[in-house]
């Protein structure tokens, strides 16, 4: 259930559409809903605590809600750029915290980072920190000024293959670095 739950997640912005080719804002947005209550009832996260996924949860029904009283695709538009901006408060908000959420991540298939791993880390969140700005700047264009066609191709396409582009290169730098990291200790 946690697995279809998350792809119906991924897929949001693509049965948004074709949802409301077929049906009205508020049909699609009460389906909707029922995807994210199912979500807080089924889902488990080791990176977020629980007040975290309920901030989620209800800011995504607050956001819903108003397409479900309204009537309007304007709160179905604007879930990705609510999205966003609840990662960019997650991820900034651990740049003060012990751990950064990147070093969280880190950490679970490395416990025993180097101190210059857990300062490349803090390099990581702020990356996507700033991805996640300027994703809800371009999410919120798209839900204003855009077709429905273009906000869906945005958010339901590129916004996730600029993540995984960011993810390759941020894969692609850390084995750089952790070869050079080898290399150094063998030189000493």
């Amino acid at each position: 259930m946690p697995i279809l739950i998350g792809v119906l997640a991924v897929l949001y912005p693509l049965i948004a559409y074709l949802g409301l080719t077929v049906g009205s804002p508020s049909i699609v947005a009460g389906g909707l809903i029922l995807v994210v209550l199912l979500r807080l009832k089924f889902s488990h996260s080791t990176l977020f605590n629980k007040s975290q996924i309920k901030l989620f949860a209800l800011s995504m029904l607050v956001v819903l809600g108003y397409s479900l009283l309204t009537d309007t695709t304007d709160g179905i538009r604007f879930y990705p750029v609510a999205m966003s901006l609840l990662f960019l408060f997650i991820f900034a908000q651990s740049l003060w915290s012990k751990q950064t959420l990147i070093e969280r991540i880190a950490r679970i298939t490395e416990p025993n980072l180097p101190v210059s791993a857990v300062s490349y880390t803090r390099k990581v969140t702020i990356v996507w920190c700033i991805f996640f700005f300027i994703n809800a700047g371009i999410a919120a264009y798209t839900a204003v000024f855009s077709s429905m066609e273009t906000w869906t191709f945005y958010n339901g396409l590129l916004s996730y293959c600029i993540m995984g582009l960011i993810g390759a290169i941020e894969w692609l730098v850390r084995k750089r670095y952790k070869y050079k990291q080898t290399a150094a200790k063998m030189d000493i």
